[in-house]
């Protein structure tokens, strides 16, 4: 019986670990968000984002495979086009490049 206490304890405290870091993750990070086609248009016209056609061709060089779309996204204050290449073995990589400067960005999420 004290066994069982002693597990129950010590699952309830990781269990309570996990909410609060979980918690505050969805605290400190920035939200996504996404924008249509329509909407792409106007942000790059609003702040100066780059040509998404030229950073497509160029991720579709250097991945080796063929450009398939590139979508519009906002984390925090950045601009990331996120860019989906096929790679000549058929593997579907995604590519994503600081919409304001055209250089690779860090980020790496699910799509939403």
């Amino acid at each position: 019986m004290v066994m069982f206490q002693r597990r129950a304890r010590i699952l309830a405290a990781g269990a309570a670990l996990v909410c609060s870091a979980s918690a505050r993750g969805a605290e400190t990070a920035p939200a996504t968000e996404c924008y249509t086609v329509a909407q792409t248009r106007e942000k790059i016209a609003q702040h100066g984002l780059a040509d998404p056609v030229p950073l497509l061709r160029k991720a579709g060089a250097e991945n080796q495979g063929e450009p398939l779309a590139a979508r519009l996204c906002r984390k925090g204050e950045v601009f990331i086009y996120d860019i989906t290449v096929m790679r000549r073995d058929g593997r579907i990589e995604r590519v994503p490049i600081n919409a304001a400067d055209g250089r690779p960005h860090p980020w790496r999420e699910k799509r939403p």
